[in-house]
C-alpha cells in the first residue's frame, strides 16, 4: 500500500459516505481528508493535480521536474518559482477589511513577502511558487478597488523572503512627516509615465543639448535626471549622469514649504526644467514628485515599470553598474538588449580597499553595526564580513560571514548562549534582542543628527560671513581684504 500523506487508503468494502476516489491498484482517495488538506481554494484544479501526482507514485513513474514530484516535496527549482512586485496608488476607505479579504484569498498558498496596504493604495513584493504569486497577482489586478494595476515578475531559484508580513502600515514608504499632504492618489498630480524607449532617447537627447549658442547652456532645455532611492542603492548602480539628493536614505528627505527643502539637484533650477525621476519600482517617484508638483515644478517624468522595465525594454544603455532589489537576492545584474546579463557589478569602489567591488551588498557581521556596504572578494574574506577593522574586534561579533549576500535572519538566531562566549544557534531571547534593536536604532539616530546639525553649523557660518562681508563693503574696506573675503566666500560656496 502506498501512503501519500495519510490519504490513500486500501479500497475494501462497500462506497462510504466521503465518496472515495478509486485509483489502480486497490487504492482509494478519500475525499472528506483531501479537501481538509486542500490548501488552494481553487479545489477543482488542485484535485486533478493530486490525481496526476497520485498516479505518477503508484505506478513508480517519479520524473524529473515539479510534475513527477508529490505536491509539497519543497522543490525550489528556477523554473518554479518567481518574485511578482507591484504598487497602486487609490483610495480606500476600510484598508483594515482589505487586508482582511486577501489574507483569506491568499489562504494556505505558498507565497511570502510584503504587501502592505493602506488608505492610499497598495505596495506588494513576494515570492512564491508561479502559479500561486501570478494568480494572486492577476486576482488583485482583477479588483475593481485596483483596476489598471501593473505587476512584474522575475524568475528566482526559491522564496526571496523570510516569511509573509500581509498588514495594514499608514505609509506605503515612509517619509518624513508621513504623506497626508501629498495628493498622491490623483493622477494629475503625480509625474508623467515614460517609456523606456521615450527615457531612453530623452537620455541621448539630453547629450547633445549642452551647448548653445555662443557657448552658453540652456538650463530648461537639459533635465536634470533625479535618483530618488538610497545612497546604498545608487553604489549598486544608476544611470549615467543623474544626481540624488543629499540625504542618504529616502526617508529623510525634507517635505517643508522653504526654499531649502528642494532637492540639491533642482535648487536655483527653471520651473520649466525637464525632471526624469527615477526609482526600483515607481513608487517612491510618483510619491515625491507630488511634492515637486507643488513646489511649481511642470515637467516631471517617471520612468514607466522601473528600472527592470527598462533593463528588460531597452536594455543597459546609460546605466552604470547592477541594480539593488529588496529581497533575498539584494541585487540582480543589468541586462543587454537581448536580454543576456552582465556581470554584477558595483558602481563604486570597495570601500576598503578601493579596488573593484563585488555584489551583493553584505550587512556588517558586528550585529551593533549592521551597515550595509559593498567590498571587494578579497575584502569581505579579510574582515571576516565587516565593515572596518574596528568591527573585527567588536564584544558581539555573533553572525557568520555572507560572502554572496542575502539577508541575515532575526537577532535570536545569532544569540550567545554565555555573555562573551562563542556563537551559537541558542534559543531566542526577545529581552536581548529588543535590547539589540533599541542600541542600533539609537546609534542610526544619533548619526542622523549628527549629521544635520553639522549641515546646519555650515550654513549658520556662511550666513556669517556674507554678513561680515555685507558689513565690510558698505565700510569701505581695502582692496587686498575685499580680495581674501572674496576667495573665501567662493570656496564656501564650492561647498555649499
Amino acid at each position: 500500500m502506498i501512503v501519500i500523506r495519510g490519504l490513500v487508503q486500501p479500497f475494501a468494502g462497500s462506497a462510504r459516505r466521503t465518496s472515495p476516489w478509486a485509483l489502480p491498484g486497490g487504492l482509494r482517495i478519500n475525499r472528506a481528508k483531501l479537501e481538509l488538506r486542500i490548501l488552494h481554494n481553487s479545489a477543482k484544479s488542485l484535485r486533478r493535480e493530486w490525481l496526476v501526482q497520485t498516479f505518477a507514485v503508484a505506478n513508480g513513474d517519479v520524473g524529473g521536474g515539479r510534475e513527477g514530484k508529490v505536491a509539497g516535496a519543497g522543490d525550489e527549482t528556477e523554473n518554479g518559482y518567481c518574485v511578482v512586485s507591484f504598487y497602486h496608488l487609490v483610495d480606500i476607505d476600510c484598508p483594515q477589511k482589505v487586508v482582511s479579504k486577501h489574507k483569506e484569498w491568499i489562504g494556505g498558498r505558498d507565497i511570502k513577502g510584503r504587501i502592505y496596504l493602506s488608505r492610499l493604495g497598495i505596495n506588494a513584493q513576494l515570492s512564491g511558487l508561479v502559479e500561486d504569486a501570478t494568480d494572486y497577482a492577476r486576482w488583485v489586478e482583477g479588483q475593481d478597488l485596483f483596476k489598471g494595476l501593473r505587476w512584474s515578475q522575475e524568475p528566482c531559484s526559491g522564496h526571496q523572503f523570510p516569511r509573509l508580513r500581509l498588514q495594514y502600515k499608514p505609509n506605503l514608504v515612509q517619509l518624513k512627516g508621513g504623506m497626508a499632504s501629498l495628493p498622491i492618489t490623483d493622477p494629475a498630480a503625480r509625474a508623467m509615465p515614460m517609456k523606456a524607449a521615450q527615457w531612453k532617447e530623452m537620455l541621448t537627447n539630453a547629450k547633445r543639448v549642452t551647448v548653445g549658442e555662443g557657448g552658453k547652456t540652456h538650463p530648461r532645455d537639459q533635465p536634470v535626471v533625479l535618483d530618488v532611492r538610497n545612497s546604498y542603492e545608487w553604489d549598486a548602480g544608476h544611470f549615467e549622469g543623474a544626481k540624488r539628493p543629499q540625504e542618504d536614505c529616502f526617508w529623510e528627505t525634507p517635505l517643508g514649504n522653504k526654499e531649502e527643502d528642494v532637492p540639491e539637484p533642482l535648487k536655483g533650477a527653471d520651473k520649466e526644467t525637464p525632471v526624469m525621476m527615477y526609482c526600483t519600482g515607481g513608487i517612491r517617484c510618483d510619491v515625491y514628485s507630488t511634492f515637486l508638483r507643488q513646489k511649481g515644478f511642470k515637467n516631471l517624468y517617471t520612468l514607466e515599470g522601473g528600472i527592470q522595465q527598462y533593463f528588460k525594454e531597452a536594455g543597459n544603455e546609460y546605466w552604470n553598474g547592477s541594480l539593488f532589489v529588496f529581497d533575498g537576492r539584494m541585487a540582480v545584474p543589468a541586462k543587454q538588449a537581448g536580454g543576456q546579463e552582465l556581470p554584477l557589478e558595483a558602481a563604486r569602489a570597495c570601500e576598503l580597499c578601493s579596488s573593484p567591488a563585488e555584489l551583493p551588498h553584505m550587512n556588517c557581521a558586528n550585529i551593533d553595526c549592521n551597515k550595509l556596504f559593498v567590498a571587494c572578494k578579497e575584502c569581505k574574506v579579510k574582515y571576516r564580513g565587516c565593515c572596518c577593522e574596528e568591527c573585527i574586534d567588536a564584544p558581539r561579533l555573533l553572525r557568520p560571514v555572507k560572502l554572496k549576500g542575502q539577508n541575515y535572519g532575526r537577532w535570536g538566531n545569532y544569540a550567545l548562549a554565555v555573555d562573551g562566549g562563542e556563537a551559537s544557534q541558542s534559543e531566542s531571547n526577545p529581552a536581548r534582542e529588543r535590547s539589540g534593536y533599541k542600541l542600533r536604532r539609537q546609534r542610526r539616530l544619533e548619526r542622523i543628527r549628527a549629521k544635520r546639525e553639522a549641515q546646519k553649523e555650515e550654513r549658520r557660518k556662511r550666513k556669517l560671513m556674507i554678513k561680515a562681508a555685507m558689513e565690510e563693503k558698505s565700510k569701505g574696506a581695502d582692496p587686498a581684504r575685499k580680495s581674501s573675503l572674496r576667495e573665501h566666500l567662493t570656496a564656501l560656496s564650492s561647498k555649499g
